[in-house]
């Protein structure tokens, strides 16, 4: 019985990660993956060891071509994560003309070396 009480809390279960809300003030900076060197700061919302969630003020099809980020807080990661965008919505508060968005995305795959930089910049940034 209890087999099956928890084959049907893994069905149901939506995220393979929990999220951790981040403290005010952190960023991150989101590359181009094309040959341009463009770069966007935005505000991070969430993270998790699968993905994280941020706003930024502007288009999709600004960040479109963006695969790669750097994250920006009180101690500095230099390394880059690459990533893939799972959601992109429109929120409420435009100011300026520019749209403001929430972007979900999510980590593609890290070594060992990576997951070990992701968790510490986790225990950094996370309430």
């Amino acid at each position: 019985m209890a087999g099956f009480i928890s084959s049907l809390r893994m069905l149901f279960k939506r995220r393979r990660h929990p999220r951790y809300l981040v403290q005010d003030g952190t960023y991150l900076i989101v590359k181009s993956a094309g040959g341009s060197q463009q770069e966007k700061k935005v505000q991070l919302l969430d993270i998790s060891h699968g993905g994280m969630a941020f706003i930024y003020r502007g288009s999709p099809s600004e960040l479109e071509e963006s695969g790669m980020m750097k994250l920006l807080s009180e101690r500095p990661h230099g390394e880059n994560i690459d990533f893939e965008t799972v959601s992109d919505f429109p929120l409420p508060g435009a100011v300026e003309g520019e749209p403001l968005r929430q972007r979900g995305v999510k980590f593609k795959w890290m070594g060992f070396f990576e997951q070990s930089q992701l968790r510490d910049l986790i225990d950094s940034v996370k309430v």
